[in-house]
């Protein structure tokens, strides 16, 4: 095939377009020539050579002889498809270039800090899929593989490592050359949702270890690319400005930094200003309650980390639409990053909230929500913690961990803690009769024992402090 095409703005190999209500989507067509043609310009789209799709043969597009510009309307959900242009005159009819990999589905936001970033050890990864391709910070699409984040690569100020323009491509070869750590949720989040749809996925990488919400702040809008929401914005617009929904993971800096101080208000604020930036008041917003921390540092933030994952855990009462995934149970691969297999197993959980949300699967529940806490009786031994959104039952039946009942920082000691009769709540006996003013907690501290989820897998979320009457 010979090369005649100097430029071509679009589309992208690899692209990814967001489906409208009626499952399709339009692929514009334009770039430039490397030298004037006297023949018709066409182009076609297929799935393979053999399977042109009917209404997408060889259809001229229109150009001026150097520059050419067109639209393939109507193309519906699915892929990859590959988009193939051709010149042809009286004599001869020569393929000048091929765009492979473009789908038609859905684009979700990856955006917060190094969890969403993806820190996971480069082992146990996700293994890619031709349904899923992510938009990488290089401006260019590609099939989406663990790690996303290659910082030094990007567009954007706000993401470089290296900010001497000299030395960075060379620090982002090094980078590509001796990483060891990237295993994220997204591909795995991307391949449920194709599983269970048939809609292929974009990913918007936006997220950045290390971040807090002031840095995430849409009062920097204006700074463009210099700050992390406007980065994120122009992303979004790059792909085409419509998104499905966002995935938000985020809040370790909040709680080590800034004590947890305003948290839920400063996130509400963030969704609601990306909401109204796009257009989109209803835009789904899923997101993870923070995991654990380990660490030995008499000053750590316990009640900070506690703060912020409560606030997590009322931010969905709170707002529609969003929703978000307990990862309290995962595992770490150095102090505060949760390793590649929790990070495929939080991909899962983030598809399900998807899936119940925006593709309208009946049968799915959010996960254990903590509902109505009582005694059962009035000797004030017996606490019963009624949990909503529970697929199937709770799990385990009996010796539940997690559970804290205390008074002025002094425990209460728990003799049984086990599944109700009714699947979905949990009895809790004490030794003693809990005093007026007592606290109840779920998960409390930085790196709690917990074992309570659902059937489907859902990990309970770490709630607290419940002041009992």
């Amino acid at each position: 095939m010979r090369k005649s095409i100097e430029f071509m703005s679009c589309p992208q190999p690899y692209r990814v377009y967001q489906r409208s209500a009626d499952n399709i989507a339009s692929i514009d067509v334009s770039g430039e020539l490397s030298k004037p043609i006297n023949g018709i310009l066409e182009a076609r789209l297929y799935k393979k050579p053999a399977e042109t799709l009917s209404r997408f043969d060889w259809q001229q597009i229109e150009t001026d002889g150097r520059t050419f510009s067109g639209q393939l309307e109507n193309v519906p959900v699915g892929g990859p498809y590959t988009l193939e242009l051709r010149i042809r005159d009286n004599n001869t009819t020569r393929v000048i270039k091929r765009i492979p990999g473009l789908l038609v589905g859905d684009l979700w936001i990856l955006a917060g800090q190094s969890n969403m970033e993806g820190c996971g050890k480069l082992i146990n990864l996700e293994p890619p899929s031709k349904y899923v391709n992510a938009l990488y910070f290089g401006d260019y699409w590609a099939i989406a593989k663990d790690p996303l984040c290659w910082f030094d690569e990007a567009v954007e100020p706000a993401h470089w490592v290296t900010p001497e323009p000299e030395k960075r491509a060379e620090a982002a070869k090094r980078d590509r050359a001796f990483r060891d750590f990237g295993g994220g949720l997204g591909v795995r989040f991307g391949k449920e949702i194709y599983k269970a749809t048939g809609i292929p996925v974009g990913l918007i990488q936006c997220a950045h270890g290390g971040t807090s919400l002031a840095q995430w702040s849409p009062k920097l809008k204006d700074k463009g690319g210099e700050s992390l929401y406007g980065s994120l914005l122009r992303r979004v617009n790059l792909a085409g400005r419509k998104v499905t929904g966002c995935l938000w993971y985020q809040g370790e800096a909040d709680a080590m930094d800034f004590g947890g101080k305003d948290y839920k208000e400063l996130t509400k604020d963030l969704i609601e200003n990306l909401r109204s930036d796009l257009s989109r008041p209803d835009l789904p917003f899923l997101y993870v309650q923070l995991s654990r921390f380990h660490t030995w540092d008499a000053n750590s933030p316990r009640a900070a980390w506690n703060k912020v994952q409560n606030d997590q855990l009322l931010l969905e009462r709170e707002m529609e639409n969003v929703a978000f995934a307990a990862s309290i149970d995962g595992t770490l691969s150095d102090p505060i990053h949760l390793d590649s297999l929790s990070q495929r197993k939080l991909g899962v959980r983030l598809a399900k909230l998807a899936r119940k949300l925006v593709y309208n699967e009946s049968n799915i529940e959010l996960g254990p929500r903590p509902g109505k806490i009582e005694f059962i009786d009035n000797t004030r031994r017996e606490i019963k913690i009624d949990y909503n959104c529970v697929n199937g039952s709770l799990m385990p039946a009996r010796d539940i961990r997690g559970f804290l009942v205390e008074k002025d920082e002094q425990p209460i000691a728990i003799t049984s803690c086990k599944r109700g009769s009714d699947g979905c709540s949990v009895i809790i006996k004490l030794a003693e009769p809990a005093p007026n003013g007592a606290n109840l907690w779920y998960g409390r501290g930085l790196y709690p024992v917990v074992n309570l989820t659902d059937k489907a897998g859902f990990a309970a979320p770490v709630f607290g402090p419940v002041t009992l009457g």
